[in-house]
């Protein structure tokens, strides 16, 4: 009969034994050394050091101050202190931001692929023109869209929503609620639907051409195709795309902060502008990575969901 000390032993060389097999061996691990200790120096260690650290002192920028250890103190004031009622309406704006713009942008990268998948003139042209907004840097996009968005000479976006919705003219589109939430969602979903796009086209041009001419003889219409043929075999492109654009769209900055900088007010403070508020407009380093902790915390749920999508066969 084994003892307790074996079974330990016996168990530590199978996670050992399933490690090896998992990364193809030792010469399998040693190839992603350089990876492990590049991710270590650009990413964990400035996670440690400059964000965990630096979340239980009241950190400054001048190098001659004394910075501080405060404890929790960073964490109790947006969990209980006066920063709560901003974290809690970031929060819930930031949910809303997600459940908005990742469909948004699903729908409208699909319906191009699908259109550019088509026999067009020029589709080179129309197929490179769909990537102008993800080719474009996000602060500039953002910046031009925030400018369309007032009612002024430029405000070209403006101007043609205030014939369907009755906007004020005084601050446009970005300075009034809500319309200033739904000015960053189509800046957004324009600047970033290229990404899913382009994945998007290129499982559409994966599916065989014969599906379709089959379905065809049968009597099957476009939204029968669709629904029967396309939707299918992009599933597993969906999940994975969906996941990767939820995860990436949360924390993003530039955006939100170059179309309304966060307003009216605080209506456009998602939880990635108003961690950039309290580092860089209020000075308040310490509660801004008290308040990216919480953050980094809230979205690990999201990514082992995408990493369970990524192993999972649909």
């Amino acid at each position: 009969m084994s003892t307790v000390s074996e079974d330990i032993a016996q168990r530590d060389r199978s996670f050992r034994d399933r490690v090896l097999e998992e990364y193809g061996g030792l010469q399998g691990i040693l190839f992603l050394l350089p990876t492990l200790v590049l991710l270590t120096g650009i990413v964990f260690y400035p996670m440690v050091v400059n964000g965990f650290l630096l979340s239980f002192k009241q950190f400054t920028l001048n190098p001659d101050a004394v910075d501080p250890w405060v404890g929790l103190e960073n964490y109790e004031y947006w969990l209980f202190g006066q920063g709560q009622s901003l974290f809690l309406f970031s929060l819930k704006m930031t949910l809303l931001y997600e459940l908005v713009v990742v469909p948004f942008d699903l729908v409208v990268a699909l319906g191009a692929a699908l259109v550019m998948n088509e026999s067009l003139p020029a589709r080179p042209f129309w197929r490179g023109l769909m990537l102008a907004g993800y080719a474009s840097p996000a602060i500039a996009a953002g910046l031009v869209w925030g400018t369309m968005e007032q009612a002024a000479t430029y405000g070209l976006v403006y101007n043609t929503l205030n014939i369907f919705f009755d906007i004020p003219a005084s601050g446009g589109i970005t300075s009034n609620t809500p319309w200033a939430f739904w000015g960053v969602v189509i800046a957004k979903v324009w600047r970033d639907f290229g990404f899913m796009y382009v994945v998007f086209l290129a499982g559409v041009q994966s599916i065989p051409k014969e599906l379709y001419e089959i379905a065809k003889v049968d009597g099957a219409g476009p939204v029968q195709r669709f629904r029967y043929i396309t939707l299918p075999h992009l599933r597993t492109v969906i999940v994975t795309v969906v996941m990767i654009r939820t995860v990436f769209t949360v924390g993003k900055v530039a955006i939100p902060w170059a179309v309304t900088k966060g307003g009216p007010v605080n209506y456009t403070t998602f939880l990635g502008v108003a961690i950039f508020k309290s580092a860089f407009l209020n000075w308040s380093m310490g509660q801004a990575a008290a308040l990216g902790m919480v953050f980094a915390v809230g979205i690990i749920p999201l990514i082992l969901i995408w990493v369970r999508t990524e192993t999972e066969d649909y």
